[in-house]
This record gives C-alpha cells, structure tokens and sequence, in this order.
C-alpha cells in the first residue's frame, strides 16, 4: 500500500509494521508491460463496476470460453490438473469440459474482484455464506492466529466481506516482488474488506500478524517443488509447501482448511473443515501435518473439479521428478527424514 492509500490511525501504522520496509518500486524502475497492465486492469475495473452484476457474469463467462479455446498449451495444462481429482484420463471429454468451467469460472471470479472494493456489509453478507463459522472461533480459543490454509478454488477472496460483519480481519500472503502499481492498487481495494497483504517474503510479518491473534491466509497449490513437503494428493505423490505447518507449529497456530464455492446462483458458500495441529517443525511432525491437509484440500478438488481454476503444474511432470516425489513420500511414510532423500 502506498501512504495515500493505507488505512488512517492506528490501523495504518499497524499495517505498516506487519507488512515492513517497501521496496523501491519507482517510475524509473517500472516496466512497461506491468504499467500496461495497470491501466488495462483498472479500464476493465471501471467498467465491470458501472454495470449490474446480473450482466457482466455472463459476459465474463463467455469471454471465458474465447480464452479456453485460444489457451493453447495452458489448455493442456489445467487438462493435466484436474484430471488426478476426476481420475480420468487428460484427454476424456469430461476433462475438457471440467476444464472449460474452470476457465469460465476464473473469468467470472475476475469479475467479482473487479467489483471488490465497492461491495457494502450487507452485500458481502448476502453474497457468502458460512455455515460453520464457528469453526473460526474454535481456533481462536487459544488467543493466537489462525493458519487458513485454501486453493485457488472458486472465490477465496470473497470470504473477506462475508466475515467483516463478523469482526473478522483476512491477512493474505501474495507475491509483491513485480507489477508494483497493480498490487498497490490491489492492496488499497482488498483493505476496504479488512483483506491485507503481506509480501511472501516477509517472515517477520506473517509471524507479527499470527502472534497478534489475525486470520493468515495461505494458497497451497503453487505446485511441485523439490524442497517442500512430499504429500499424495488425490492419488498421486506430489507436494505442497512448508510454510503453512512451519507457521502452525512455531507459531503455535492451528491450520484451517477452507473452501470458497461458488453456487448455481452466483453466490458463494465457504466452508472450514476440522482444525489440523502441527506441534514442532520435525520432519515426520510436518509431513503428518501437512498430509492431513493435503486430504482435506484434495477433498474440496474432488467434489467440484470445474471450480479450480489453477494455471501452473501441480504435480511433477518429468519422470525424474516423479521418482523424486515418490520416494520423498516413501521416506516420509516410514518416518524417515525425507529431506535428506536425494540430497
């Protein structure tokens, strides 16, 4: 957030504190295609505002079926996604259809975000619905934060003016290192939520908001990497990151899986499922952990695969990383440390 558009008072010097030190993100230093960028976004957010929402979500919703048909090789890669929750080959039909939903979905979720910063209390309250928010206070007893650990599955962002009426502040980690003028902007719209973000590499800062009793907000299909935690999700060895029971554990924070859906009438249902507790940063206590997660998250894919709208692999796609994964998982199985596999 830039000063001009960080929240007045004490909230914004917290703010300040809990997201530390800009970085220098000058004119001089901006690149063309992310001021392009800017100015596409907001034209589009301009226009999408100024017209009811019964009219712009059809529309995304076709431009979403121009978009699948022109993805090209994305096309294949979301195909290659969402057929390990639907157990079916990338090539079946009902695959590809999945597949197409997920980009209409994506287009309409644009939309909704575009529309973000104007929702009222009340319009944020009609268009969530929570039906186990206790689940939140369940995690709060303790007086610390709470890890809600989600995918890029519906409408996550939605959840922040469903729960403001509540109370309820989301502290979200995002990626701040490009499109510097974009993500002010972002940030400055997400705030009129009680939605914050934090950089991804500001520890100190997730750690400040978890040890003052706030909501952090983790995405957790960013995909196969070599040094985060190995996990089957759905079906398939692959992993998910660290950070989310590395928070939890020394954080002392319970990790909340969430799902955000969006229903039939456009609106959205989010949802907790059971508290998972990490208690010390051991290997074997890490991997249980975030296994438990991977469950419950490749649950919420399984039930509606249209709804997952993720653009990058998930799992590995070489046969040597395949083999990596597997026997990480192996090794993690036996109660072995499987960081030292393959190293």
């Amino acid at each position: 957030m830039t000063a001009a558009t960080t929240p007045p008072g004490v909230l914004g010097r917290y703010l300040r504190r809990i997201q530390g030190p800009r970085r220098d993100r000058g004119p001089a230093r901006e690149r063309k295609r992310e001021l392009v960028a800017y100015w596409l976004y907001r034209t589009a957010e301009r226009l999408v505002s100024s017209l009811p929402r019964g009219l712009v979500l059809p529309a995304a919703a076709a431009v979403g079926n121009i978009a699948y048909d022109l993805a090209g090789p994305k096309r294949g890669l979301i195909r290659e996604n969402l057929s390990r929750p639907m157990g079916l080959s990338p090539d079946h039909p009902a695959v590809a259809r999945a597949a197409r939903r997920a980009f209409r979905n994506y287009a309409k979720y644009l939309v909704d975000m575009m529309r973000y910063g104007d929702l009222t209390e009340s319009e944020g309250a009609h268009l969530v619905r929570i039906p186990n928010v206790e689940l939140l206070a369940e995690a709060r007893t303790e007086g610390r934060g709470v890890v809600l650990c989600t995918m890029h599955v519906g409408g996550m962002d939605l959840i922040g003016p469903g729960v403001k009426g509540l109370g309820h502040s989301l502290y979200v980690v995002a990626d701040d290192t490009t499109y510097g003028r974009l993500y002010d902007h972002l940030a400055a719209v997400r705030a009129r939520q009680n939605v914050f973000l934090i950089g991804w590499r500001n520890l100190r800062g997730l750690f400040r908001a978890l040890r003052s009793g706030e909501n952090l907000v983790l995405f957790c299909d960013g995909g196969y990497r070599r040094g985060d935690v190995p996990v089957e999700l759905c079906g398939e060895p692959t992993t998910l990151p660290i950070g989310p029971a590395t928070l939890a554990a020394k954080g002392g924070a319970p990790m909340l899986p969430v799902a955000c859906r969006r229903d039939r009438d456009d609106r959205f249902t989010a949802r907790g499922l059971p508290l998972i507790r990490c208690e010390s940063t051991e290997p074997a206590e890490l991997h249980r952990a975030t296994q438990a997660l991977a469950d419950a998250l490749g649950s919420v894919l399984e039930e509606d695969p249209g709804q997952w709208y993720m653009f990058r692999p998930v799992w590995p796609r070489t046969d040597a990383h395949r083999a990596d994964a597997r026997a990480m998982l192996e090794a993690a199985r036996r109660g072995e440390d499987w960081t030292k596999i393959g190293a």
